[in-house]
Formats: C-alpha cells, sequence, structure tokens
C-alpha cells in the first residue's frame, strides 16, 4: 500500500540550513557583455585547466630538443627531418575533424537529454495540475474553483462528504507530494544516484540561494571524473522532495519484499504506480470532484504521467547509454600521440625557442581542453562540474 502522508501543508515546511543553503540554485549562469571578461575571470565550471599539463608537457618536450645541440640540429635540418609540414598539417587536419565531431556529438547529447528531462518535468507536473483541478470544488461564483489554501477546501464536500477520504486541500498535499519524490528519484536515476539520504524536506518559502564564485571553487574545484568526486557532488546537490521523505516510504523505496536492495529505475515505476493508485483511488472511493469530472477529460490525467514517463525513458537513454568506446578511445590516442609528436614537429618549423616553445603549450592545451569539454558535455546527468 501507499505509504500514508502527513496532513500538514507541504508549503508551510521547512528544510534544514544545509540543505537549503548548502547546494547552488541552479546551473550556471554567466554574462557575456565586456567583451567576454566576465568569463575570463570565472573558473569553476571551465574545462580549459584539463589542458594546461598536457601543454607543459608538450611544452617541455620542445625545450628538451632545444636545449641539447646535436638533437636540435637533427630537427631543425630541413633536408634531414621535416622538408615540409604538409604531413603535419594533414595528421592535426585529421584529429581536429575527429575532434570537432566528437565535441558535435557530445552537444548533441547534451541538448537532447535537456529536451527530454524538460518534457519528463512538464508532464507529470501537467498531470499533479490536472489531478488538482480536477479534484476542486467550486460553483458559478468561482469560476476559478476554490483555492487550496481557502476554507472551503478544509471542509468536507457537500455532496459527497459521506464517502469520507482527505479534504481538498490534504489531497493537494498528497498529490505534489508523489510528483515531487517522483520526478526526485528520476534524477537520481539519471545521476546514478541510489543514497535515499541525498533526498531532502523541500521548502515552500523561496529558492535555495546560490553559493558565491569563491565558495563554488572551494566546495567543487575543477571538474573530476572520478567516482569519488561525484559521490561528494551528490551529496551536496541533494534534491529537495515536497514533505520530504517519510519513514514508511524509505522502507517501501530501500528493498523489495525479499530485502534485496531496489534499482533506482524501479524506484521510480514503484512511486509512479503510487501516484496513479492516489489518483484511481481518489476518483473512486473519496469525496471531492474527481468522481464528477467528465471520463475523456479524466482520461488525459493518466495520459500526460504516461507521456513523463515516456520523457523518463528518453532522458535514461542519455544517462544509460555510454558514448561508444572505440571513438573515445581512438581519440585519447590520436590525442596524446599528438601530444608528444606535435613538439618535434613544431621544432622542426620554428626555431626560435619562446616561439616555439609558446606554439607547442598552445596547440596541445587547446586540443586537450576541447576533448575535456566533450567528455563533460556527453555525461550531462553526471555531477562532474557545478552545471
Amino acid at each position: 500500500p501507499i505509504p500514508p502522508r502527513p496532513t500538514c501543508t507541504i508549503w508551510s515546511s521547512c528544510c534544514d540550513a544545509d540543505s537549503c543553503l548548502g547546494a547552488p540554485a541552479g546551473m550556471l549562469h554567466y554574462s557575456k557583455g565586456n567583451h567576454g571578461l566576465h568569463l575570463l575571470l570565472r573558473i569553476v565550471g571551465t574545462t580549459w585547466p584539463a589542458g594546461v599539463l598536457p601543454g607543459l608537457l608538450s611544452a617541455g618536450i620542445s625545450l628538451f630538443f632545444g636545449h641539447y645541440e646535436d638533437a636540435n640540429e637533427i630537427v631543425s635540418d630541413t633536408k634531414q627531418f621535416i622538408g615540409h609540414p604538409y604531413a603535419l598539417s594533414l595528421f592535426c587536419s585529421a584529429v581536429g575533424l575527429m575532434m570537432v565531431f566528437k565535441t558535435n556529438l557530445a552537444y548533441q547529447r547534451y541538448w537532447e537529454a535537456a529536451g527530454a528531462l524538460q518534457h519528463m518535468a512538464a508532464k507529470w507536473l501537467d498531470g499533479a495540475c490536472m489531478a488538482i483541478a480536477f479534484d476542486a470544488g467550486g460553483d458559478a461564483d468561482f469560476p476559478l474553483l476554490h483555492g487550496s489554501g481557502w476554507t472551503r477546501s478544509h471542509r468536507p464536500h457537500p455532496k459527497t462528504a459521506s464517502k469520507g477520504g482527505m479534504d481538498h486541500q490534504d489531497y493537494f498535499n498528497n498529490v505534489v507530494h508523489l510528483c515531487s519524490l517522483l520526478h526526485a528519484l528520476a534524477l537520481q536515476h539519471l545521476r546514478k544516484d541510489d543514497d535515499l539520504d541525498n533526498l531532502v524536506r523541500a521548502y515552500g518559502g523561496g529558492q535555495s540561494q546560490g553559493l558565491s564564485i569563491s565558495e563554488n571553487q572551494e566546495r567543487y574545484g575543477r571538474p573530476r571524473f572520478s567516482e569519488e568526486h561525484v559521490k561528494q557532488r551528490r551529496a551536496l546537490r541533494r534534491l529537495p522532495v515536497l514533505g520530504g521523505l517519510s519513514p514508511e516510504e524509505r522502507v517501501a523505496l530501500s528493498a523489495d519484499a525479499t530485502g534485496c536492495p531496489l534499482p533506482t529505475e524501479a524506484r521510480v515505476a514503484m512511486v509512479e504506480g503510487w501516484f496513479m493508485r492516489r489518483l484511481i483511488a481518489r476518483q473512486k472511493f473519496e469525496q471531492g470532484e474527481s468522481a464528477s469530472t467528465s471520463p475523456p477529460i479524466l482520461s488525459r490525467l493518466y495520459q500526460v504521467i504516461s507521456d513523463g514517463t515516456l520523457g523518463f525513458g528518453a532522458a535514461t537513454k542519455s544517462a544509460e547509454v555510454p558514448f561508444p568506446f572505440p571513438y573515445q578511445n581512438f581519440i585519447e590516442v590520436l590525442v596524446w600521440f599528438f601530444t608528444f609528436t606535435a613538439p618535434v614537429a613544431i621544432n622542426g618549423i620554428i626555431f626560435e625557442t619562446i616561439a616555439r616553445t609558446i606554439m607547442s603549450f598552445t596547440t596541445v592545451f587547446a586540443y586537450h581542453a576541447l576533448k575535456h569539454t566533450s567528455d563533460i558535455l556527453e555525461d550531462p546527468y553526471l555531477p562532474y562540474d557545478p552545471n
């Protein structure tokens, strides 16, 4: 059975200070003014630091060949080493095109995932709004029906009170809680988070305040792919649930009847079942206006919830299907091969020490930073960085 919910008003509940103020309110927002200086000076969320170490390695190789005269003479001799940079240009172009294709594919995955996520959330919110509106009381004097906080919504329904069940306000609280819990569990599945402690009671008095740039940098640093870093980020960015997670719900969502832990996707399916059964129970057995709503119109309520689940399935594709390994592996081979060969080739074309060291660093830095950017984009739900 669906775990019972407290009948207190969800919107007036408060969460602890850590869960409300401990995580950024949303994605990173930035200014494009002042010729991009705001972007240059912002460190949190950037990916270019990933190119610094490979760039320094390349610059070190360039300096090494320039420091030893014998090696420098061989590299600088156009007859013995590089007579024409065509071969290097061809190789750089091939690596560059593969990097562009990979970044473009990662960008498409990112936007496809964002669209599916918004579709999922919009449909489930639409279902909650329909469930509340179809159940609200009213008459000709109230064309917008009774609000959930009105005195009339606290009272038994004048026509169907004999059926019993929650009044409209408590039903409203029940619906928004289940919808919020469904959405939070879906997000947990997408970011590969099975820890129910990362679900916290939300509050309705406002939005959580974002951290300053320096606080973000101190807490999150630059993007990292380690499992420990991702786990810490999940704990820092806990997911709010209207009404919180009751002890009964925690027990039901933790394990099945045999004691085996429930997969995150099974939790989503379970709460969707609770949501549907709650709506059916209201229609069949309880007071309110749901039972008097025309069946063709009422059927749309269940349809939009189902559409939200289809959106969840589309979003899951980007979470569960990784970027193809052969492509990723080959890109890594080419980029690191480029890291070691580029400074040698550049030394054979540019003979001034400072200039060729700078060019070796810049070219390798750019390739690695671009590759790291695509690596971040291709996993849109994993919290590698503050976005």
